[in-house]
């Protein structure tokens, strides 16, 4: 077997000294009780399920457990306006490469106004465009992180 620095998260498992009650939030939706390991593939990983099915629970989950705030943004980002986060990301076990990606970023929909407004705050940003993410459309906005923000060898903005 040999060595390979992708995918940077290799895959996720429960911790299996981990103690929780399957009747409680987050352990009793059905991502999480079906959650046995999740194998991340090195371009891209889907995750789609009904609705309530907990696709984001997990999704946020692993964010916490790679050190992100709970609203989104860069690692460095820690904002909190509410109190809404599962333990989830207590209970996860994370299997990450030997190399660490050198970018990285949590684009939690929900939240990105406030990470925007954070930004404002901070006077933060040449790392957005020059521009406030309030002053864009939706789109330009989540377009500005992915293009600024986010600078991997296979994602670079064109002209």
């Amino acid at each position: 077997m040999s060595l390979s620095k992708k995918p940077y998260l290799k895959n996720i498992s429960l911790k299996p000294d981990y103690a929780f009650d399957t009747r409680e939030y987050p352990y009793n939706i059905p991502a999480v009780q079906d959650l046995e390991k999740i194998d991340f593939d090195q371009h891209v990983t889907f995750f789609v399920g009904e609705n309530g099915a907990g696709k984001s629970t997990v999704l946020e989950a692993i964010a916490l457990a790679s050190g992100f705030g709970h609203e989104g943004g860069t690692r460095n980002v820690r904002i909190q306006t509410s109190d809404s986060e599962s333990a989830l990301h207590h209970a996860l076990r994370l299997s990450k490469s030997f190399a660490s990606p050198r970018d990285a970023y949590f684009l939690r929909a929900e939240s990105f106004f406030n990470v925007a407004s954070y930004m404002d705050q901070m006077g933060y940003l040449e790392g957005y465009g020059n521009k406030s993410l309030h002053a864009c459309s939706h789109g330009e906005a989540f377009m500005a992180v992915l293009l600024n923000k986010l600078r991997g060898a296979r994602f670079l903005p064109a002209g």
